[in-house]
């Protein structure tokens, strides 16, 4: 919520008239509505008044790193730094639909913006492109797959473009949002965060290491009656991933490590598909042989488990250890 304080400095900056002026304006308003407003309110109607959208300034006042889930009526600003390919899919039901990501990002962190059916039409018309800052007004945020935050729009969300030149270059977002150059830490200091870590496979959780998923969002299906349905979504044919959930120790600590999807094809050298048809213990067998005590560079999302409320790390990039590297590293460490 902004401030009485916050909006008086806001008018000040955008009318260059006295706060003192502005104070009576204000007061004359509540006056004039009998009481019957707030002084914020009042407020308001007098930027109004003047040729200001006070609103629209205070709502750009958020930054993407603020943005959590479950937060509603989220309105924030950025640069289009990313946008993935137009996917169309088929439901079960026979209905149709298309799906867009855009990638916005300020100076603070970055997040996924899907754009669904009807709403794909500002990217095939250019509306909104690459490099375009733009406006999220009414969107709501929750958490995807990967732990990562993201805004839909939902009914009553909307996006438009906007004149402003303060926030970074798409070269930068990019390199911001997609490199992993975080600073490797070692297991027994990890907080919730972005963080790279060495370290060994020492456990592998049994299960079907198989899930379905939404080929929409990624989410996973409920299965009922035979019908795959996702939440958001409704019926769908379902895409098959892998999920490898495993504990890593550096020799300060240990914390479960999950692989999804690429990541877990990429650390096992198979496919979703080759590992459906090996029964359930030969796929727990063929697992073990890949990944148990293997040594591993891993980046990824520290967060905590909501059940068991200690942290895991979801695996955003499995890195090949390069022996140099590791000899530079303990070097530089050394000389430190």
């Amino acid at each position: 919520m902004v401030s009485t304080e916050e909006i008086l400095i806001e008018l000040t900056k955008s009318t260059k008239l006295p706060r003192e002026g502005l104070v009576e304006k204000i007061e004359k308003k509540q006056n004039d509505m009998a009481g019957l407003i707030s002084f914020e309110g009042a407020a308001y109607l007098i930027a109004r008044e003047l040729g200001i959208d006070l609103l629209e300034k205070v709502r750009r006042e958020l930054q993407i790193k603020n943005i959590v889930p479950g937060l509603k009526k989220v309105n924030v600003c950025g640069r289009i730094f990313r946008i993935s390919p137009i996917i169309e899919f088929k439901k079960q039901n026979g209905n149709s639909g298309r799906v867009v990501n855009l990638f916005v990002g300020d100076a603070t962190g970055h997040i996924r913006l899907p754009l669904w059916n009807d709403q794909v039409k500002l990217v095939e018309e250019e509306s909104v492109k690459i490099g375009d800052t733009i406006q999220i007004t009414n969107g709501f945020a929750k958490e995807n797959i990967y732990g990562d935050v993201e805004v839909s729009l939902g009914k009553f969300g909307n996006v438009r473009q906007i004149e402003d030149s303060t926030f970074p270059p798409v070269d930068e977002l990019m390199k911001r949002a997609f490199a992993s150059g975080t600073e490797r830490a070692t297991i027994s200091s990890l907080v919730a965060g972005d963080f790279e870590i060495k370290g060994n496979v020492v456990n592998i959780f049994r299960g079907s290491f198989l899930f379905r998923v939404c080929p929409i969002c990624g989410r996973s299906l409920a299965d009922k009656e035979g019908k795959f349905v996702c939440l958001e979504h409704g019926e769908v044919e379902p895409n098959m991933n892998i999920v490898i959930s495993t504990v890593v120790d550096d020799g300060t600590d240990d914390i479960r490590v999950v692989f999804f999807r690429s990541q877990a094809e990429k650390v096992l050298g198979l496919s979703a598909n080759e590992l459906s048809k090996l029964e359930l213990e030969e796929r727990y067998r063929l697992i073990k042989e890949k990944i148990l005590g293997k040594e591993l560079v891993l980046f990824g999302k520290v967060k905590k488990n909501n059940i068991s409320g200690s942290l895991e790390m979801i695996v955003n990039e499995v890195k090949d250890l390069n022996i140099l590297e590791e000899i530079k590293k303990l070097a530089d460490d050394l000389k430190a």
